[in-house]
């Protein structure tokens, strides 16, 4: 409510500048909607397909008024939707090529489903807690902008970011309720998050001079975390506990830039940037386990089990240092050939610190607490450098081609330490490390003739990563010996995508898309041999068709296929990762009379990847088919005023978890316009 009354403040300092201009034409459109939904069904995953509360809601669902003088412009926007938490208020004054002042407020509700796991076998599932979560998401802002003499523009910017509620989470916590199967994890848990951003921009520059522009500015950003995940382990058993992990984390970045950009002759035009960041980290939280949500540390809570890690009293500091500096330029040979180069060089340093005391619970039956006192710091350092050349040719009749090879070279240091208040030091180790990548990129166009066009593109990419730990007191087979083992990572990815723009007759459109794209990973691990560790291959297809055979008719349709695998050598546990989709649309209008339009409109998602290994390890893929069918007639009673009436069928059959996020949604929406 405080944002609210301070974005009020400012628009209201916005109207009394409507009074000051003569000879004002104004202008605008007022609409008032209300939508509703008739479920059978889950309703929270209603909620987070649709995004829209089942409840319904109404309101204002725009108002804008713009007026207009020789002197200056005025624009106003709101939007008021209760029962959706959707607002939006919204004003800028502007005297042009003097001043503006632009404010404005937003705040939107997006929904989740809380629901967790089904295990197949026994049928077992949770609800612990409302699943119908959401988080509210606000904006405001006030820019003021002044021009001087020669165009440079000043300009200063205050913005607040909000994040607040409820959200599910993956980190579902365990079950033993599942008979002869052991642990199986399918407890759901969820996120409580209240997060706050400031930022304040200050910008002078000029884009109006004739061969020249430029810019300098700063940044700067502060970040307040209060979040919270719940996660309940071993519910309705004797080891019922709930784990609460917060993190309370406080940043502040500061960050100054430029560029300049100047055309020295027709031939070639330079331009350069550079960017120096520091982001300085108050770390904070804890990883707590008692009997209710967000305890306080007891070392004898009731029902705690062996192994039950977590830490209190974290406290710790962190600092980035990364500066950025970019030189581009575009260099015309001669007439349809142009070469683009371009060079980056990235240096950052990285520093953290932390203190905390470490929780453990060892072997029952005395299920004793240990608290250990533990101090954690690391030091990372990277120098990379990037270089780039594009090279485009447009001599062909009715040809485009252009070529591009990326570069980059990186390395660095990572040193880490991990000791104990007794003074044992549990991690000493210090790590180099390169990295290298190349990307080469080749389009071409061929406008065969009017009415077709065919695109075509393809690209290579290539990472490495070679990692030495050239000191390490951490044990082969120990869990402090992860990531050192790594020592080294290639990633390989072959993209190809051809487009067919066609008008076979002046009532068709067709566009059709083609999509290839194959990825490999390449794993090195100390003393053992490089490992294809994972290999995807994605097909997608997508075609849309515009079909207009009369002047009151019109129809259109997009369907997309995807075929997308991933395969790894640990097939007997995991599976491969299917993503196989389809999902598409079909629409069309017709214009029943002279006042009077209607208009269908249908989409649809279908998956059908799932496999069952419930029973020895985890179900993969998902299997789900939605859709969703809307009608709706439109009548422009005058030039003013416009009828809006909508009502919508809603499915989802989702058997990943044998129906429990089904419904059946009967939608129902009206809105009435007035233009003046």
């Amino acid at each position: 409510m405080q944002s609210f009354r301070s974005c009020a403040l400012g628009m209201a300092l916005l109207l009394p500048a409507l009074g000051l201009a003569a000879d004002v034409t104004t202008e605008g459109t007022v609409s008032v909607a209300a939508g509703a939904a008739l479920l059978d069904g889950d309703r929270p995953s209603f909620q987070r397909i649709t995004q829209h509360k089942k409840y319904g809601y109404g309101g204002i669902d725009e108002f804008r008024l713009t007026r207009e003088s020789k002197e200056s412009l005025f624009k106003f926007e709101a939007r008021l939707l209760p029962g959706d938490d959707l607002y939006q208020l919204g004003a800028r004054y502007e005297v042009p090529d003097r001043f503006y002042v632009d404010a404005g407020f937003q705040q939107f509700r997006v929904w989740y489903d809380g629901s967790a796991g089904y295990f197949r076998p026994t049928g077992t599932e949770f609800t612990l807690f409302n699943e119908d979560l959401s988080l509210t998401r606000g904006k405001i802002w006030l820019e003021i902008g002044a021009y001087t003499a020669n165009k440079t523009l000043l300009r200063l910017r205050y913005e607040r970011r909000t994040r607040n509620g409820t959200k599910d989470s993956t980190s579902w916590g365990d079950s033993n309720l599942v008979g002869t199967f052991g642990t199986r994890n399918v407890v759901p848990s969820f996120y409580d998050l209240d997060e706050v951003t400031d930022i304040f921009t200050f910008d002078v520059g000029n884009d109006q001079l004739e061969g020249t522009k430029w810019n300098v500015g700063a940044r700067y950003a502060e970040t307040k975390l209060d979040n919270r995940r719940h996660i309940r382990r071993r519910p309705f058993e004797t080891a019922d506990r709930i784990l609460t992990a917060k993190d309370e984390t406080k940043n502040d970045i500061f960050t100054v830039n430029g560029y300049y950009l100047r055309q020295v002759n027709e031939q070639l035009t330079v331009s350069a940037g550079a960017m120096r960041t520091k982001l300085d980290t108050k770390i904070a939280g804890s990883r707590i386990y008692g009997q209710t949500y967000d305890p306080v540390f007891d070392p004898a809570y009731l029902r705690r089990q062996q192994r039950d890690e977590g830490f209190f009293d974290l406290e710790g500091h962190a600092q980035l240092r990364q500066t950025v500096l970019t030189l581009n330029a575009v260099y015309i040979p001669k007439k349809n050939w142009s070469i683009r180069p371009s060079i980056r060089f990235e240096n950052l340093h990285q520093e953290a610190i932390t203190e905390f005391e470490e929780t453990n619970i060892t072997a029952g039956p005395a299920f004793a607490s240990i608290i250990e006192g533990v101090e954690a710091d690391h030091k990372k350092k990277l120098d990379e450098f990037s270089e780039a050349v594009e090279v485009r040719y447009t001599g062909k009749p009715n040809w485009t081609f252009s070529a591009k090879g990326e570069w980059v070279q990186g390395n660095g240091t990572l040193a880490e330490d991990r000791l104990l208040h007794t003074g044992v030091l549990t991690i000493d180790r210090d790590t180099e490390y390169d990295r290298s990548s190349q990307k080469y990129s080749f389009t071409s166009n061929w406008y065969a003739k009017p009415g077709l066009t065919l695109a075509a593109q393809y690209y290579f990419k290539g990472n490495m990563n070679d990692y030495k730990a050239i000191r390490d007191n951490t044990l082969p087979g120990t869990a402090d010996r992860y990531p050192a083992y790594i020592t080294g990572q290639d990633f390989e990815t072959h993209d190809m995508n051809v487009r067919l723009s066609w008008r076979p007759a002046s009532l068709v459109s067709l566009v059709t898309r083609y999509d290839h794209q194959q990825s490999k990973i390449v794993s090195n691990e100390a003393g053992l041999l490089p490992t294809p560790s994972s290999r995807l291959v994605s097909h997608i297809i997508s075609q849309s068709v515009t079909f207009s055979p009369t002047s009151r008719l019109f129809l259109t349709g997009n369907l997309n296929l995807t075929y997308d695998q991933m395969n790894t050598p640990a097939i007997a546990f995991v599976q491969h990762a299917d993503n196989n989709y389809v999902n598409g649309s079909i629409g069309g209008g017709y214009a029943l009379a002279k006042l009077d339009d209607l208009y269908l409109d249908y989409s649809f998602f279908r998956a059908k990847n799932f496999i069952d290994r419930s029973a020895f390890t985890l179900p993969y893929g998902a299997d789900q088919k939605t859709q969703a069918t809307y009608l709706t007639w439109v009548r422009r009673q005058s030039a003013h005023l416009i009828y809006t009436v909508k009502y919508g069928y809603v499915t989802n059959r989702d058997g990943t978890w044998v129906g429990r996020n089904d419904f059946d949604a009967h939608v129902i929406y009206a809105k009435v316009q007035y233009h003046f």
